[in-house]
């Protein structure tokens, strides 16, 4: 009975964040979004279920904006070119970028938030759930990941993962851009194994991968 006792209260205790942070979902007034699809239309109304959202199986895939008639309108990010959040300056955008899933990795068109931007590179950001571990226990909690594209490209690579699962990271990069970019994974890798101190500031300052970005483009690569 005991042991029973032990477990319900440790699932409880693992609820309690999720529960905390739909409660204060509740509270906040649906902001406005103005969405502008590929296909050139516009939908604008209240966004009444979010593309990031707890449980959800198709995270930031998609989202639901309230119209006019008290219908919801569902809109999947294949479909979007630019969403406006009236809370929020920065525009969010769709854009292939590849994710592990099952221990393979495939490319999801997922919606993320537009970053600082180079002339020949942009910062790209989506925000995941990730099981943080605090010694004996562990906990899950929405991080973000930077992504780059790299000029006009269809896909955007991960480079920076949540702290406690990965830090910086190019393993994936250099694979995917063996042929298309070569050397550019290889060259960002080894500038911030130079700049060390650089490295320690990507989580606050995930910008300077462009300036290590257009470094390696005035070496003449």
């Amino acid at each position: 009975m005991m042991r029973k006792l032990l477990v319900l209260l440790f699932l409880l205790s693992l609820s309690l964040p999720f529960a905390a942070i739909a409660k204060k979902k509740e509270k906040e007034e649906p902001q406005t979004v103005k969405v502008l699809l590929k296909d050139g239309s516009r939908v604008e109304g209240k966004l009444t279920t979010d593309w990031f959202r707890w449980p959800a199986k198709s995270i930031n895939e998609n989202f639901k904006v309230g119209q006019p008639d008290g219908s919801e309108r569902e809109i999947r990010s294949e479909e979007v070119d630019t969403i406006w959040c009236s809370n929020e300056k920065a525009p969010w955008t769709s854009v292939l970028t590849p994710v592990g899933k099952m221990f393979k990795v495939k490319n999801c068109c997922w919606i993320v938030k537009c970053g600082p931007k180079s002339a020949n590179a942009e910062i790209l950001t989506y925000v995941a759930w990730a099981n943080i571990s605090y010694g004996t226990r562990s906990q899950w909690e929405p991080h973000n990941t930077y992504c780059v594209r790299f000029g006009n490209d269809s896909i955007a690579y991960p480079f920076y993962y949540p702290i406690q699962n990965g830090d910086f990271n190019v393993k994936l990069m250099k694979k995917a851009l063996k042929e298309s970019r070569p050397g550019t994974a290889e060259y960002i890798e080894q500038y911030f194994k130079k700049h060390k101190d650089q490295r320690k500031q990507l989580r606050e300052h995930p910008e300077l991968l462009l300036e290590a970005y257009e470094q390696f483009l005035k070496e003449g690569n």
